[in-house]
């Protein structure tokens, strides 16, 4: 089941992108709508202009085109820069599709250490897909210690309902947070619960 569950974080890259935004009205929200209804074509001539004007979100946007093959052909070093560029600027999905690239040696020499910092980058800024993903790199010492205390931290984040888009996300995580529970005691569990109720996302501006 852990195999399955591994195999679904590396799904989640694409899904990275069609987190509901607010209904806001402009290009990059142009772009995400074309982009939601796979119109990659549209998507791109919305974000490339943003892009070029140093745009995190369109240029995460772009990255994860050019990651997935979507509407374009691969082009994993080009991926690689936009992501690192937007990741640099703070943008959260970026530095989650930066992490899934040195996870997976995509365009990159694998690297699950770095892959698991920029993850938790990603996670404190309350990203759910880097929250699941970062506490199934604890939960199996990938890149980082085995930790089920930190794997529970993750699990439990990853595991709120925020929009009908975090179902299968939520079920993995409750499915995985009820394997960590098992394995921490009483004590455990309540200062996990304590961090979990002190617990703020770190806020990232797009108008910087």
């Amino acid at each position: 089941m852990l195999g399955r569950c591994k195999g679904f974080a590396a799904s989640l890259v694409m899904l990275v992108l069609v987190a509901p935004l607010p209904s806001l009205a402009g290009p990059y929200e142009d772009g995400d709508s074309a982009f939601r209804r796979k119109d990659y074509a549209i998507a791109m001539k919305h974000w490339q202009p943003l892009a070029g004007g140093q745009d995190a979100r369109a240029q995460a946007g772009i990255a994860a085109m050019y990651l997935g093959g979507l509407g374009v052909p691969p082009d994993y070093p080009l991926a690689l820069a936009l992501s690192e560029s937007a990741a640099s600027q703070g943008e959260p999905k970026a530095q989650y599709l930066l992490g899934s690239m040195y996870r997976d040696g995509k365009g990159v020499q694998k690297d699950l250490a770095h892959a698991a910092i920029l993850f938790r980058q990603a996670a404190d800024q309350d990203l759910h897909w880097a929250q699941y993903t970062l506490g199934l790199m604890y939960l199996l010492g990938e890149g980082v210690p085995s930790n089920h205390l930190e794997a529970y931290h993750w699990f439990m984040l990853a595991s709120v309902v925020r929009d009908d888009d975090d179902a299968e996300v939520h079920e993995t995580a409750v499915f995985l947070l009820e394997k960590v529970s098992a394995k921490l005691t009483p004590d455990q569990i309540s200062q996990a619960k304590q961090r979990l109720s002190a617990w703020k996302p770190v806020p990232w501006h797009r108008d910087k």
